[in-house]
C-alpha cells in the first residue's frame, strides 16, 4: 500500500480538500478513540489511589474543580455557624465552637479564631475610643467629645453584618478568607 492520498472524487469541487479518512475530530495520526492512550493502559481496580494526579484518567471527579480538596459538609457547616453564632449570641458561639473544634478539624477551627478573634477587635476598638472620649466629656461637662464614638459605633452596626455575611459565604463554599487586619487582629490561631 502507497502512502499516495487519493484522487479526489469528481463530484468534489477543485477547491475544496480532500476527505479525511480518519475518525471525525481526530487528528491525523493519533491513535483512535477506543485504543489506550500512549502511555499505555490505565492501572487495573480503578483511579490510582490518595487522590493523585494521573493523566490517563482526566480532570477527576465531576463537581471538583481541578481536583481541589474540598472540606467535609460538617466541618464548612460548623465554620458558618461560628459566624452566623455572633448574630444569635455573641463572641459565645465562635468561643464555644473553637473550643470544641479546634484540635479535630483545623477548617473550623481557622473561621472559629476568626469570628472570636473580630469579636474581640471590636470590642477593643469601642473600649479604645471610649477610654479617649468619656474622660474628657465628664471633666468638661461636653458631651461634643463623644462624636468620635460614631466610627466604633458604625463599625458594630454596619461592619459587624458585611464581615458575617462575607465570612459565613466563602466558610460555606470551603474557602479560608481572612478578614482585613485592621478590622480583625490575629489574636487567637
Amino acid at each position: 500500500m502507497t502512502d499516495k492520498v487519493p484522487p479526489p472524487p469528481d463530484d468534489v469541487p477543485p477547491d475544496q480538500p480532500p476527505p479525511y479518512q480518519g475518525a471525525y475530530g481526530q487528528a491525523p495520526g493519533a491513535p483512535p478513540y477506543d485504543q489506550p492512550p500512549p502511555g499505555g493502559p490505565p492501572p487495573p481496580g480503578g483511579p490510582p489511589p490518595e487522590g493523585q494526579y494521573d493523566p490517563r484518567w482526566g480532570y477527576g471527579p465531576p463537581g471538583v474543580p481541578y481536583g481541589m480538596p474540598q472540606q467535609p459538609p460538617q466541618e464548612t457547616t460548623w465554620a458558618i455557624f461560628s459566624y452566623v453564632g455572633m448574630v444569635l449570641i455573641g463572641f459565645i458561639a465562635p468561643l464555644i465552637i473553637y473550643c470544641v473544634k479546634k484540635n479535630t478539624e483545623p477548617f473550623t477551627r481557622y473561621h472559629a479564631a476568626q469570628a472570636l478573634n473580630y469579636q474581640i477587635t471590636l470590642l477593643i476598638h469601642v473600649l479604645a475610643v471610649a477610654a479617649v472620649c468619656v474622660p474628657p466629656a465628664i471633666a468638661f461637662d461636653n458631651p461634643a467629645f463623644l462624636a468620635a464614638l460614631i466610627l466604633p459605633y458604625l463599625e458594630l452596626v454596619i461592619g459587624q453584618w458585611v464581615f458575617i455575611i462575607l465570612g459565613a459565604v466563602k466558610s460555606g463554599k470551603g474557602k479560608y478568607f481572612q478578614f482585613p487586619t485592621f478590622f480583625c487582629f490575629r489574636m487567637i490561631r
